[in-house]
């Protein structure tokens, strides 16, 4: 398989994940009393000594130099920041202005590449808005009252340079490095020291029954764990211009799946926005790179 066919099956994985993982928040927030910042601490300092098991038992040696782990714990601090500025948004604005604003960090990291001159696809100017505008008849209902909250419009914002900055850094800390699991494990790392340094500001309690540990555990494989990996090893063999493209899948992937499992029902112009963001990946895919020299 081509290097970037292995990256566009590993990116769409992750895009999979977090799609799966937004559908187990929407069950746990009807069915569970815990509030959904404990539910992202829970996320995080699960997912960081899983990880380190999971190493131990690999037994492999030759893991990240000091530099890059170090590098890789802040990469942890950014990706915490992420998902906690993604709840505290999602708490005031509604969910279709939250993912209109936020996925504009594809064409941020697009820009950035431009700048830096870095190899972009050629077909960027015509995919990127096909992109967005499929985004927009994707999510939102026509009548929906859109309440402009500023706090969650800047914690969107913050969402949105967080995800740019992480698979920016993700692609340059991971190059060159064949073993990506030790990295991942780092990164979580840091994302786990944020969640220990959230529970003084707002607590932790525990579910309540079974269900909703099974419930948790699988909201941390599916929205942490699968996607981190599968991103970090994406991102190396796609390139971070290419891979957040791929990543709008991601709110087209939750429409099918809340159709699928929560009886939602589609409007004729969500399908035509879905299918449209679609034909922009896999035209931005098919499109070769073209640097800017």
């Amino acid at each position: 398989m081509k290097k970037g066919q292995m990256g566009f099956i590993l990116m769409s994985l992750a895009a999979l994940s977090f799609a799966i993982a937004v559908i187990l928040m929407r069950v746990m927030t009807q069915s569970s009393a815990m509030p959904t910042r404990e539910i992202g601490i829970w996320r995080f300092i699960i997912a960081g000594p899983v990880l380190w098991m999971i190493s131990f038992f690999r037994n492999k040696n030759g893991d990240l130099p000091k530099k890059r782990a170090l590098w890789s714990i802040l990469l942890g601090f950014i990706f915490s920041l992420s998902g906690f500025s993604a709840l505290f948004a999602l708490d005031k604005i509604p969910s279709s202005l939250y993912i209109i604003i936020l996925y504009i960090y594809p064409s941020l990291i697009v820009l950035y590449s431009l700048i830096s001159n870095r190899p972009v696809p050629s077909l960027f100017w015509l995919g990127l808005p096909m992109s967005i505008i499929g985004l927009i008849l994707a999510v939102y209902h026509p009548g929906e009252n859109l309440v402009i909250d500023l706090f969650g419009l800047l914690m969107t914002i913050v969402n949105a340079l967080a995800m740019t900055v992480y698979m920016i850094m993700s692609e340059k800390i991971f190059q060159g490095i064949n073993d990506r699991f030790s990295g991942t494990k780092w990164v979580m790392t840091g994302a786990m020291l944020v969640g220990l340094g959230m529970i003084p500001l707002f607590g932790l309690s525990f579910p309540s029954s079974g269900r909703e540990w099974i419930l948790l555990l699988s909201y941390i494989i599916f929205g942490t764990l699968l996607p981190v990996l599968s991103m970090n090893a994406g991102l190396q063999l796609l390139g971070a211009a290419r891979g957040s493209v791929v990543a709008t899948f991601q709110p087209v992937m939750t429409i099918l799946l809340s159709v699928l499992f929560l009886n939602e029902r589609l409007m004729l112009q969500q399908w035509f926005g879905g299918l449209l963001v679609i034909a922009a990946v896999i035209l931005l895919q098919l499109s070769p790179d073209k640097n800017l020299s």
